[in-house]
């Protein structure tokens, strides 16, 4: 499967598991559900799932950067420090009003993955 490929097939579940969520009335159902599926994955799917999570790090919707952060940050994904480095200075700036939990969030996972 192809990067492209595989793009689409996990953001394809993400939206499954989002609009299951909205009907329960489940918020974090998504993101237990990406980590499911994270679980599952060999090696080589797990590469591309993280390249994948990198992106959405630094998606418009703070809901999907959610649920990359909390994959990331449960699986101690180390090559998603440049995008995690690269996204704090965004939150900085940010006016958005979860933008001060999202940046302490980010922070406290860089520390993790940086030790």
């Amino acid at each position: 499967m192809t990067l492209d490929e595989f793009r689409k097939t996990m953001w394809a579940y993400r939206e499954t598991a989002e609009r299951e969520a909205n009907v329960m009335r489940e918020p974090n159902l998504a993101w237990h559900r990406l980590r499911e599926l994270y679980r599952g994955f060999d090696a080589l799917e797990r590469n591309l799932a993280d390249q994948v999570l990198c992106e959405w790090l630094l998606n418009d919707d703070e809901n999907v950067r959610y649920d990359a952060l909390v994959v990331i940050d449960e699986f101690g994904i180390k090559s998603a420090l440049p995008a995690l480095t690269e996204h704090a200075p965004r939150l900085e700036r940010s006016k958005a009003p979860g933008a001060p939990y999202e940046l302490q969030k980010v922070q406290s996972i860089l520390s993790k993955l940086s030790n």
